[in-house]
This record gives structure tokens, sequence and C-alpha cells, in this order.
């Protein structure tokens, strides 16, 4: 039951809200709520005949070469991020992002790890099917193919989806979404790339936070 193209515009819209604005307001715990967005969005693409294959997250695409490629990029990007990006962002007078969500994992091994293992099996695929996957995809039908505004909206939304982590994070994960987009066309929109970028990168600064680098 395909929507028409000004009918589907509209729903797309709410579905992004929704998406945004549900995992913050819908009063679920962490390993709850991403089976809530992702059950909906997953209707809503087999009423209009696709599926989250469609927009880039295929099992058959998960092979050893995605990754190390994406990890390796993961970890570079982390380290910039960490010695030369942050400090930037914090000299031009924005404040560090605000990790006091984060306090449960410093000097405890057992957290830390707990963190990673959600964070690598339910958070991350979470984010990367919403955003490169399902809004990214939903904004360029919407604005006729343009990667470029496509790509800026989406990530505009993902920094402030995270907004709660103060101005100078929502300016680093703004470039973070930039540079993670460019990847999504990079790969040909396979989303096992981005994936394991995103979990080495986490990996990367959880470990700065657990030894209290940050």
């Amino acid at each position: 039951m395909a929507l028409n193209r000004k009918l589907r515009i509209w729903v797309d819209v709410a579905l992004i809200a929704f998406a945004m604005l549900f995992p913050h307001y819908g009063h679920l715990p962490m390993y709850a709520y991403p089976f809530v967005v992702l059950g909906v969005i997953w209707i809503y693409l087999n009423l209009n005949g696709e599926s989250f294959t469609s927009i880039g997250f295929r099992f058959a695409d998960l092979k050893i070469r995605a990754f190390w490629v994406g990890g390796v990029i993961g970890l570079v990007y982390a380290a910039f991020h960490f010695w030369i990006l942050g400090p930037f962002i914090t000299r031009l007078g924005f404040k560090s992002a605000n990790l006091s969500d984060f306090n449960f994992i410093r000097h405890h091994f057992i957290n830390y790890i707990l963190l990673i293992l959600l964070a690598a099996v339910l958070v991350i695929p979470y984010e990367e099917i919403v955003f490169r996957g399902f809004i990214f995809n939903r904004l360029k039908a919407m604005f006729k193919g343009s990667f470029i505004i496509s790509g800026l909206v989406t990530s505009v939304l993902f920094a402030l989806y995270h907004w709660q982590e103060g101005t100078g994070a929502v300016i680093a994960i703004f470039i973070f979404a930039l540079f993670i987009t460019w990847l999504y066309k990079l790969f040909k929109s396979n989303l096992w790339y981005l994936i394991f970028f995103h979990i080495l990168y986490d990996v990367f600064m959880l470990t700065m936070i657990l030894l209290g680098k940050m």
C-alpha cells in the first residue's frame, strides 16, 4: 500500500520527529526504545514495499573487510577527535562534552564492558539504521536525490539528537555525522562499515572515560 508522494512526505516528517523525540521522552530504558522505533520504521518500510535491506542494512554485506576497514577508520577518527578536534572546539570557547551519564564506567571495568556490549549490539546499529539508513534516505527522496542537502540535514538532526551532551559536543557530533554520512556514500550504502566505524570510535572514547582521561 504505497503512499502518494505528498502524503509520504508528511508521514516521513512525522516518523523522523518520532525517531528524534521518542528516545528522549518515551520513558523507556536504553535497551527498550530501539525496538519500538525500529519496529515502527520496519512496518512503515514494508507498507511501502521496502525493507531494512533497501536502506543498507544487509546481512549479506557483513564481511571481515567491513569490520577492519570501518574499525580502523573509526579508531583514527577517534584519535583525531581526542587530540585535535575536541581541544580545538574547547579553545573556541565551547564547553567540553557533558559526560556525566558515563560516570558509572569511570574506573569500573565491568560497567565499561557491559556498556560497550550494549552499544555494539544494540545502540550503535540502531542509530546507524535510523539516521544514515532511514532518515538520510527519506530526506534524500524529499530533496530530489540531493546528497549534500540530505546529508547536511541528517547531520544536524543527529547532532541535535545528542543535545544533552552540551554545545561543544553537538558541534563535534555534527562533524562526526558529516564524516560518517560521507562514508555511507563511499561504501555504497553498506551500513556495516558505518556500524564498525562507530563501534571502534566509541570503544576508544569510552576507554578514555574509563581511564579518567575525559
